[in-house]
This record gives structure tokens, C-alpha cells and sequence, in this order.
């Protein structure tokens, strides 16, 4: 540094080594497997059974609106090329309507699935429907080659940024709402002006953008072995119901007192779990 003389001193920040974790660990489970030293080994091997079955959910999470919709689509289309009875044609309609229905107040995946990949081959195969996004990405191929390359590299929130566009979201009906007092009340819908709004509360509601992340902090905090959780905020406030189940499994699992520190009516909270059971405290910022 030319300029070492005038500029001021950079300050190192010495990591506290003794920490655990050294730094902020997202795998709740593996965490408490590893460090709880008063578990038993067939707890511990418990708990991996448990992680191993939640990873092999997560992909089925991550695809939900695109496999159901890619399901109904299939069956939609091999059941009304078989030219059915008339009565078995509309025994079979009938279950098929219910099962792609819209459904107030939620997104049903069926629905927006199969709606999604009718459209895409349309929009591949009909020249007048295509957009700027279809003409590039499905050039040269037919509707159907296309929905069979995009399903083998697309999950749900890559799927929906990618195709789920203005014309679309208003035929589905989508639309943002919020509670009012004892009412809920719409305050978007997919026109021209608020669509992309809509669209981007959608993207943190599928996959395991609808989950919270959490994250310990310290496995003994304040010198007690309490266990010291983080929420990333992104806006979105904590279900207390469902914070509170969270931690009593935790303070089961970890033995010692659990505290959740997030952010409710924004301002900073801590939750916490004892033998007292559950509290809620409001936190001073320093």
C-alpha cells in the first residue's frame, strides 16, 4: 500500500477458537448427533436415519409443483387418446377436474403444473404463441421434446422464474393477500403492474424457500450449554406455533435450555425453551 502511512491501520478480528460451531451450522440434526456428548449410540444413529429420510424429501420439495403437474398432464393426455366410453370419459374428467382444481387461499401444484406444461407446449409448438423466452429456448424442437429437457434440469423455483409469465399468472388467478384484522384482503393480482410482485412471493413460498432457515450459533451460550439459535429474516415473521413445537424438540434432543433469536413486529425476539417451557422476550439492541 503506497498510501500505508496515511490510511488507518487495518484491525484483525481474532476468531474465538474455543467456539462451537466456529461458525453458524445450518444442519440442526447432524449437529446435535455430533456434540450432544450425553446421547446414547442408537439415539445417534437415530438421528441419521431422520436427516437421511429429510434429504431424500428434499428433492421431492424442491420439484412438487413440477412432478404433480407433470403427473396430471400424463394422465390427462393418455386417458382422452384412448376414446373412451362416454361413461367411463366422464367418470374419468370428473376425477381429473378435481384433482386440477384451483383451491382458495393456496396453491394447489397440481394445478399450476399441468396448466404450466400445457402452456409451454403451445407456446413451443404454436408460432403465433410463442414469446420472446419460448423462441429462444425451444428453437428447433417440437412442444414435447422441450418439456422433456426442461423437466430433466429445472426444480420448482428455477421452473416458475423461468416460464411462469404475466398472461399465465392472470389466467391462473394468482394474486398476493394479507391479513387485516379478522379478514383477509387481496392487495395485488398478476396485471401489468404488480405480476412480477406476485410472482416473487410465489418463488419464496415453493420448495425449501418455504421453509425458515435456521442456524446455532453457540452450543454454549452464555457458559450454560444453552443452545443458541439464529432466524435469517427475510422479512417473513416466524409461525409462533410452529416455533415453539421446533424448540421443545430441540431442548428434547439438546438436553439443556434452547434460545431462538428472530424477529417479531420488528423488533429483535428471542424464543426460548426450558424446563419452564416456552418464552418470548424482547431484545435491546446494543
Amino acid at each position: 500500500d503506497p498510501y500505508e502511512r496515511i490510511h488507518a491501520p487495518r484491525t484483525v478480528e481474532v476468531p474465538d477458537l474455543h467456539r462451537v460451531p466456529l461458525e453458524p451450522e445450518e444442519d440442526l440434526l447432524l449437529f446435535i448427533r455430533d456434540h450432544n456428548p450425553y446421547l446414547a449410540e442408537w439415539e445417534r444413529d437415530l438421528l441419521t436415519i431422520v436427516h437421511e429420510e429429510a434429504q431424500y424429501f428434499i428433492p421431492q420439495i424442491e420439484t412438487k409443483i413440477m412432478n404433480e403437474g407433470w403427473a396430471s398432464f400424463w394422465h390427462h393426455r393418455i386417458l382422452s387418446s384412448l376414446e373412451l366410453p362416454q361413461a367411463l370419459q366422464m367418470e374419468f374428467m370428473v376425477h381429473h377436474s378435481q384433482v386440477v382444481r384451483p383451491h382458495a387461499g393456496q396453491i394447489n401444484p397440481y394445478y399450476v403444473g399441468f396448466k404450466m406444461w400445457h402452456d409451454l407446449v403451445r407456446r413451443a409448438d404454436d408460432p403465433a404463441a410463442q414469446d420472446s423466452a419460448a423462441v429462444g429456448e425451444a428453437s428447433g424442437v417440437c412442444g414435447m421434446e422441450w418439456i422433456f429437457q426442461i423437466r430433466e434440469v429445472d426444480r420448482d423455483s428455477s421452473f416458475l422464474r423461468r416460464f411462469l409469465n404475466q398472461p399465465l399468472m392472470e389466467e391462473l388467478d394468482l394474486f398476493e393477500y394479507r391479513r387485516k384484522g379478522a379478514d383477509y384482503v387481496a392487495t395485488k393480482v398478476s396485471d401489468e403492474e404488480n405480476w412480477q410482485d406476485v410472482k416473487q412471493s410465489l418463488l419464496r413460498s415453493v420448495g425449501m424457500a418455504a421453509f425458515p432457515v435456521l442456524r446455532i450459533d453457540d452450543a454454549d451460550f452464555r457458559g450454560s450449554r444453552t443452545l443458541h439459535v439464529s432466524h435469517d429474516f427475510d422479512g417473513r415473521e416466524l409461525n409462533l406455533g410452529d416455533a415453539e413445537k421446533t424448540l421443545a424438540y430441540l431442548h428434547q434432543l439438546w438436553g439443556r435450555p434452547v434460545v431462538l433469536e428472530t424477529v417479531l413486529r420488528g423488533k429483535r425476539t428471542a424464543l426460548t425453551y426450558g424446563k419452564e417451557g416456552f418464552s418470548k422476550e424482547a431484545l435491546i439492541a446494543a
